[in-house]
């Protein structure tokens, strides 16, 4: 039903308009021989990857007190608590080098704050979620974990 309400609002929208690089490369499956073109797509390519280098980098340093603080709590540290801090480190620059990439494209061409805000809330909020534990029934301990993961993710995506 709701599907159907927001198809049927949205039939007297108009399109947005075409962004600054508007190429029919972009178009899946279509094949160009311009080396021009080809080297635009290379290094827009190349700018994707140190993005997303830049922002697994800076936002793992941003939150690493927070996850070391997590691992110090748990005094003496065990092989897999560490075992688990790394793998929740690895996994968490993954997803900050995949958000380094969104969010480049996000903001590529617009200036606009409440996009970009709204671009890490998104993606801080959509972490958070991951990472909640359920129990059967919701716990004061649950809003205080999903507030923490939030508050980490937050941080770490808007650095």
């Amino acid at each position: 039903m709701l599907l159907a309400l927001t198809l049927v609002s949205s039939r007297g929208l108009t399109s947005p308009t075409a962004p600054v690089f508007a190429s029919p490369l972009r178009c899946a499956g279509v094949r160009c021989s311009d080396p021009e073109r080809k080297a635009v797509f290379s290094e827009e390519r190349s700018e994707s990857v140190k993005a997303g280098g830049i922002a697994s980098l800076t936002g793992t340093m941003a939150s690493a007190p927070v996850k070391a603080s997590a691992v110090l709590a748990t005094l003496p540290v065990k092989a897999t608590a560490l075992a688990s801090w790394q793998i929740s480190t690895c996994v968490f620059a993954v997803q900050l080098f995949l958000f380094g990439i969104v969010y480049r494209c996000t903001v590529r061409c617009d200036d606009n704050d409440a996009l970009r805000q709204g671009a890490v809330g998104a993606a801080a909020l959509c972490r958070a979620l991951g990472l909640m534990q359920t129990n059967n029934a919701w716990t004061g301990d649950m809003w205080l974990q999903l507030g923490l993961s939030f508050g980490e993710s937050a941080l770490a995506f808007g650095v």
